[in-house]
């Protein structure tokens, strides 16, 4: 049973982010409620044969957004709520915050509520570029709330930080992963910037006022990011994700790579179990306004939700996509069993990468495969061209 929830919350819009967010905090009240008469209407969600081989590893994730924009009072209320429908052993509870959120009566209440794994979202120790990213925090306090989060008791910390843009120097790039290998998280996470065409930065590139570095600029930098985690003890496990040892790896985001089914509540959160992908349309109001209202005005639940069922093909596709995300890779055998006819038309790319040392053998078989750790950064390529 993997639960994630939305909180679509933000006090700033981050330059560079295309997530669903808004600023209405006056509507928190209502959302939480909201949230609870969602989960109670999916409560026969995880009613399948596949959720009974995650028996006993179970995880919440509560993501946005912003979701220390909540109250402790709201927070209690969500959690005692999803508790109350989903009633499970959080192997994994997992919050993002923003840093100037955190104090210690706050991260106490979360120690309080379960919490056992905390994500800050960092983004820059340089202050000029946190700025620019209309970031509202400062280094000094995002090194601050790291130290608050284990004075309360969490013991299981994720940072993330931003590379791959037009500020960002190589120097400074080293200096930010000095500064966090320093703080010891047990998790980091680093994204190359994304221009996203419903950003605040993807309209700037629309309009000529930004222009991004090269591919070898960024590549440069992840190559870097590679070298200098590992050379601190850190394991890649996935393309943007490092952990200090296998215990720290994210079970969460790992379900999602795993093709485990998992349920998302909020708008703009996806669901899957395992035959059919669904997720709730962005739009706060409406969401409330049917989880409030939809007795009385009888509303479809087209109004609020969309779905697919996927068809073989994008089975496969998405096997080859997710699989070769982690570093553990893909069993091509149990592949080959699964999509027979498919697999025949990957084969001759398959063996070209497997040749040319774009794909490594992973353990002491002949099945698995993963991307070279020198190719990671350019593994959307690789991935697209064992598409069927």
């Amino acid at each position: 049973m993997h639960i994630y929830v939305h909180i679509p919350f933000c006090r700033t819009f981050c330059r560079y982010c295309s997530f669903y967010s808004v600023k209405g905090l006056g509507s928190r009240d209502d959302y939480v409620k909201a949230v609870i008469k969602e989960a109670e209407s999916r409560s026969r969600f995880f009613d399948t044969p596949a959720d009974k081989t995650e028996k006993g590893c179970h995880t919440l994730y509560i993501g946005g957004g912003t979701p220390s924009c909540l109250t402790v009072a709201q927070l209690t209320e969500l959690i005692d709520g999803i508790k109350s429908v989903f009633p499970a052993d959080f192997k994994e509870f997992t919050i993002e915050a923003n840093p100037n959120d955190i104090n210690l009566d706050y991260a106490e209440a979360l120690v309080a509520l379960g919490v056992n794994r905390v994500s800050l979202g960092v983004q820059s120790f340089v202050d000029e570029h946190l700025i620019w990213m209309n970031r509202r925090h400062t280094a000094a306090e995002a090194i601050s709330a790291v130290e608050l989060l284990r004075n309360a008791g969490i013991n299981n910390i994720s940072l993330d930080l931003i590379f791959g843009y037009s500020l960002l120097t190589d120097s400074q790039w080293r200096y930010n992963l000095q500064t966090i290998t320093q703080l010891k998280p047990n998790h980091i996470s680093a994204y190359q910037m994304s221009i996203d065409p419903g950003s605040p930065l993807g309209k700037q590139y629309e309009q000529g006022v930004y222009t991004p570095p090269s591919d070898d600029y960024c590549a440069r930098q992840y190559s870097l990011l590679q070298d200098y985690l590992l050379s601190k003890g850190y394991l890649q496990y996935e393309i943007s994700n490092f952990a200090i040892s296998d215990e720290y790896c994210s079970i969460h985001n790992s379900s999602y790579w795993r093709k485990v089914p998992y349920l998302g509540l909020g708008p703009g959160a996806h669901s899957y179990n395992g035959m059919e992908r669904s997720w709730n349309k962005n739009n706060l109001s409406g969401y409330i306004k049917y989880y409030k209202d939809r007795l009385n005005d009888g509303l479809p639940l087209g109004y609020i939700l969309e779905s697919e069922v996927l068809s073989k093909e994008d089975m496969f596709n998405e096997s080859i996509m997710l699989g070769l995300r982690r570093c553990h890779g893909v069993d091509f055998g149990l592949l080959r069993a699964e999509f027979p006819e498919f697999f025949k038309e990957i084969e001759r790319q398959l063996s070209v990468y497997i040749e040319s040392g774009k794909l490594v053998p992973v353990g002491s078989g002949d099945r698995q495969y993963a991307i070279a750790k020198g190719y990671l950064f350019v593994a959307d390529s690789i991935i697209r061209e064992l598409f069927v």
